[in-house]
């Protein structure tokens, strides 16, 4: 009865640290120039992901190791079938053709890793280093396509240090909370798992994914009721990628990650590749996430999480 409120405390503070965060970032990545869809791809995704890489890392440092992949692969279904489907809802989303690129890199990443992770009984350190490694050299490769003809010259006319402080403190408090609730939440959801005799990766697919799936909620839906479906889009697929890179990366880079849940990995892996590839179908051949599709995905993930408990 405790673990319960705790958990859904510890997921809100947890969108609030990470809008924290991405604020203070995004003020500083302004100056460097670049487009609204990189703002969202590499930013804002880093943002919004830092509590699944913060999940990751604890969970992996306390033997959970579970969690760390279920949250990781519940996160990216999440982001796609529930996130990506409401921001459709609220407003359809225009697809540029400038980032059907970026979106078949992602499923192109997204298939190769779960392949990789099928044929594995753990992902090791070295995978893990690896991952980062490839994950910066796709937010550089991002950097260099994306990058804007000029800066925003509200940002890039900051001469002197003080007027970077104020940013540098929003992002630095935003961490720090990601942390501390992070802390708070695996345990929560360890005792929740043990209680209710339900496995540790079922837990992370489904309350920890949506709790640290909050912040790309927040960000998307009110990035939809603005018109910014551009960043809507580059904060999914930015999201995902470092989920799958950055964030198993990170939690594998400090101990080996154990996929011993085959059975449900096997299936959710497929089902992200899935809706990753339906996500490409609507922007290559119809160039528009309508409602109709929003919906689609929306009961695409209420019905994925029914299945992992039944």
């Amino acid at each position: 009865m405790i673990e319960l409120p705790l958990l859904l405390t510890s997921a809100i503070f947890l969108a609030y640290s990470s809008n924290w965060f991405t604020d203070g970032a995004s003020k500083l990545a302004k100056g460097i120039g670049v487009s609204n869809f990189m703002i969202g791809l590499s930013v804002v995704a880093i943002g919004t992901s830092l509590p699944e890489i913060a999940i990751s890392a604890y969970s992996s440092l306390t033997g959970a190791s579970g969690i760390a992949i279920g949250n990781v692969i519940g996160s990216n279904i999440t982001n796609i079938a529930l996130i990506l489907g409401i921001a459709a809802i609220l407003r359809p989303i225009v697809i540029d053709t400038e980032v059907y690129r970026d979106a078949r890199i992602h499923v192109l990443l997204l298939a190769v890793t779960s392949c990789w992770f099928l044929y594995s009984d753990a992902i090791t350190r070295p995978t893990g280093l690896l991952l980062i490694l490839a994950y910066l050299w796709y937010i550089r490769d991002g950097y260099r396509r994306h990058r804007s003809s000029h800066s925003d010259p509200e940002v890039a006319g900051c001469s002197i240090p003080r007027d970077l402080a104020m940013p540098l403190l929003q992002t630095a408090f935003g961490a720090a909370g990601v942390l501390v609730a992070c802390s708070f939440l695996i345990d929560a959801a360890t005792s929740i798992a043990s209680e209710l005799g339900v496995s540790d990766t079922a837990i992370g697919l489904t309350l920890v994914a949506l709790g640290t799936s909050l912040p790309e909620l927040a960000v998307s839906v009110t990035a939809a009721r603005k018109g910014h479906g551009m960043m809507v889009l580059g904060n999914v697929i930015g999201s995902n990628i470092a989920n799958i890179l950055l964030a198993l990366g990170a939690g594998a880079s400090i101990r080996t990650i154990p996929l011993t849940d085959s059975e449900t990995i096997t299936t959710d892996l497929v089902l992200m590749v899935f809706l990753a590839m339906a996500m490409i179908f609507f922007m290559r051949y119809r160039g528009v996430i309508d409602r109709r599709g929003g919906f689609l995905f929306v009961m695409a993930y209420v019905t994925f999480a029914a299945m992992v408990f039944m």
